[in-house]
């Protein structure tokens, strides 16, 4: 069994495969007062029954949770961690400069797309930010936008203001709000919705994206705005990056080990 490790900003998500098929998949939050006990007491909990594992591939966006989860892998799943980050040679072209500025969640749902879909991608990343990735078909990934996610966007309205409530994002049936609420769940549903086409429809004018063109929503919200978006014809891939984990694993076996000795991708626990 192959685990893949997502260590995000609210939440660190666990999928566990048998080779390149998903069979299980834990959420738990990103806490800094957990330790290596607190996250193997969720699994333990609600694992069920496994053959063994394999290996443990982990890609993280939050530096001081790292270790806590490389340790998890060592003591309790018994495997070294293979720590993804943008050195790690899987056959990816970064295009960004400085490569190093990308995080390794976006690399590995660059890598997913461009493994399951074979053309060019737009990927729509709707989580703590939202983030929207192009991969080439060629497997290069272009780059992206970085935009604030809708619960940040909730809770500065809130934060900032005297009177506006916290709300909890969902869609409304009407984008005109006929109260505070229902205005507020407008702008953050549909007003992002339209944001969100609008620069899918600029990022294929500006690269020329015309001959076919993949759009992938994945994220903590990705469902949310399934609907909205729907006029853009995507795909759905809730665990995209947990996927694209998986295949780097088993890219990454594929290769002779004189390839893989000395990156610094591809590192033991400390």
């Amino acid at each position: 069994m192959i685990v893949a490790i997502d260590i995000g900003n609210t939440s660190i998500k666990l999928g566990f495969f048998e080779e390149k098929e998903p069979i299980f998949r834990l959420d738990a939050p990103s806490d800094e007062h957990f330790g290596v006990e607190d996250y193997w007491r969720l699994v333990e909990e609600t694992l069920p029954p496994t053959t063994g594992i394999e290996a443990v591939v982990i890609c993280s966006v939050v530096p001081s949770l790292t270790p806590i989860l490389a340790k998890l892998s060592v003591e309790k799943f018994g495997a070294e961690p293979i720590l993804f980050d943008w050195r790690t040679p899987i056959g990816l072209v970064n295009a960004c400069s400085p490569p190093d500025g990308v995080g390794s969640d976006r690399l590995a749902n660059a890598f997913a797309a461009w493994k399951t879909y074979e053309m060019d991608t737009i990927i729509v990343d709707i989580g703590t930010a939202i983030t929207l990735d192009v991969v080439s078909r060629e497997g290069k990934f272009l780059g992206g936008i970085i935009v604030p996610g809708i619960e940040m966007a909730a809770d500065a309205l809130h934060e900032k203001t005297a009177l506006l409530p916290r709300v909890i994002p969902q869609p409304t049936k009407s984008v005109l709000g006929k109260d505070t609420v229902s205005a507020i769940r407008s702008g953050l549903t549909h007003g992002y919705a339209s944001l969100i086409s609008g620069l899918v429809e600029k990022l294929k004018n500006e690269l020329g994206l015309s001959r076919g063109i993949r759009i992938v929503l994945t994220g903590g919200h990705g469902e949310t705005f399934q609907t909205l978006l729907a006029d853009l014809g995507v795909t759905l891939e809730p665990d995209l990056t947990l996927k694209g984990l998986n295949l780097i694993y088993w890219e990454l076996s594929d290769r002779p080990q004189t390839e893989q000795k000395g990156s610094a991708g591809v590192s033991p626990a400390s």
